[in-house]
């Protein structure tokens, strides 16, 4: 009997540690509160460097002709309104993007690489996954991050569109609750889920493949560690082709979006009706300066903080060539 119980601790010892290097194997904990943390820093920090670029958007989108591009919009705003003007809604704008952008770039990390590890054969745990599954991860992580930004956006657009509405974030918020009720900061849900999930899907996809296709092609041409030698040229350009497509897919419900949060009570097809086709892309150029800028910026901060933790970037798997046979 004493053999017998030593045997069952011995066979309970090799299942437990069988157990934790399957958990172990399946994903890296650790990595995702960096990811987390990576996420919501690009993020704000980015969107509020850019803070004037979207005033002159927004201002672009809700009162059409008052600019004929983005340096008079924001000439003209310094010098009514000084650097004040410049930075309206700066406030919203940080809080509201440093939750979303943990809660999108974390997620779509850890949904990926779960949807990775989860998958049958388990051919996918070196990161790779069909576009379906990439397009599923992108946009559960966008309606986790939305769910937070969406009412600081919502609070961001009045103070710009009407800056005597509120003095603010509580006091446009409160007046809002106190108007519209809780439809005041969360009733643009449809745009802005219509304006973001296609934006996140065109950022990530975008920016993967592209990242993908050049580490591969430099592998092919015999360039060894590309990623440390040309990693922040490699970030640039991508981000720079994934910032252009994410703008001009998510345009038109960025642009519904400003005219619901402008008139209380219009509806989505309402503004539709009221911009017309053309509409939906006023403001498309500022938007395109702006939306690039900030996400190649992004992907600069989020990589460098990657391979400052050690985490592999996007595309990075494609140029390490597998040994050759003796």
């Amino acid at each position: 009997t004493k053999h017998s119980g030593r045997e069952a601790l011995e066979h309970f010892e090799v299942a437990r540690a069988k157990a934790a290097n399957a958990v172990k194997d399946t994903l890296d904990l650790a990595k995702y509160p960096k990811l987390f943390m990576a996420g919501g820093i690009c993020a704000s920090i980015t969107h509020l460097v850019t803070v004037p670029l979207d005033v002159v958007k927004t201002k672009m989108q809700v009162t059409p002709g008052c600019f004929a591009n983005v340096n008079e919009g924001i000439s003209k705003i310094y010098a009514a309104e000084g650097i004040k003007g410049c930075m309206q809604g700066a406030t919203p704008t940080f809080c509201g993007f440093l939750l979303q952008g943990a809660l999108k770039y974390g997620f779509y990390e850890f949904f990926k690489d779960t949807l990775a590890h989860n998958s049958k054969d388990g051919k996918n745990k070196d990161g790779k996954l069909p576009v379906p599954q990439m397009i599923m991860a992108a946009s559960a992580a966008e309606i986790l991050g939305t769910s937070c930004l969406l009412p600081f956006e919502s609070i961001r657009i009045r103070m710009v569109a009407d800056p005597s509405f509120g003095k603010g974030v509580i006091g446009v918020g409160s007046r809002l609750l106190q108007e519209q009720g809780i439809k005041g900061l969360y009733g643009g849900v449809l745009p802005i889920l219509c304006k973001q999930i296609p934006f996140t899907i065109a950022q990530f996809l975008v920016y993967e493949f592209a990242a993908k296709a050049v580490y591969k092609s430099l592998a092919a041409g015999g360039v060894e560690d590309a990623s440390a030698k040309f990693g922040t040229a490699i970030t640039l350009g991508c981000g720079l082709i994934s910032g252009t497509a994410a703008a001009l897919i998510s345009q038109p419900g960025d642009t519904v979006l400003s005219v619901m949060n402008k008139q209380a009570g219009i509806g989505v097809v309402g503004a539709i009706k009221q911009l017309g086709p053309g509409g939906l892309y006023l403001g498309a150029s500022a938007r395109c300066v702006h939306v690039t800028s900030y996400i190649v910026a992004q992907f600069l901060i989020y990589d460098s903080i990657k391979r400052l933790c050690g985490i592999p970037v996007a595309g990075e798997h494609a140029g390490k060539t597998p040994a050759k046979p003796a």
